[in-house]
């Protein structure tokens, strides 16, 4: 994802959906610091910031727009980052050991090691007996 991949023109129906998002998840986080916590100064401010931004959100997407636009510019650089880190994990922590655990035993599917003794690398191909089998490929 890149810079220019950020949404600045939602549609209603996203910001009709983030309406809902905001208003469920802070009223979540409202109930439990009320709670859970027993802060429930925080817990009316929550409840507060969900009622204020997530109702006329929810009625009148446009309004939204700002607050959704701001909102995906400053988590933008976490995704990045996030997404990146992930990509490099399941590479170094899953596959790099795979492949060197492959090439520790020896396992070459591709027959791409060079073998001395070897005239031709030349692998004859069975050509099916039936021609209407080309058409069944699964």
């Amino acid at each position: 994802m890149t810079w220019s991949d950020l949404p600045f023109n939602p549609d209603r129906k996203v910001l009709r959906q983030f309406a809902g998002l905001w208003l469920a998840v802070f009223l979540l986080l409202a109930a439990h610091q009320s709670w859970n916590q027993e802060r429930p100064a925080l817990g009316l401010a929550l409840a507060a910031a969900a009622i204020v931004v997530g109702l006329p959100g929810w009625f009148k997407p446009s309004l939204l727009r700002p607050v959704f636009v701001a909102w995906m510019v400053v988590v933008f650089p976490i995704g990045w980052l996030v997404s990146y880190a992930v990509l490099a994990a399941l590479y170094f922590v899953v596959l790099t050991p795979v492949a060197l655990f492959f090439r520790l035993r020896g396992r070459d599917l591709l027959d791409l090691k060079p073998e001395p003794g070897r005239e031709s690398y030349w692998e004859p191909k069975q050509c099916p007996l039936d021609p209407h089998s080309y058409f069944r490929q699964y």
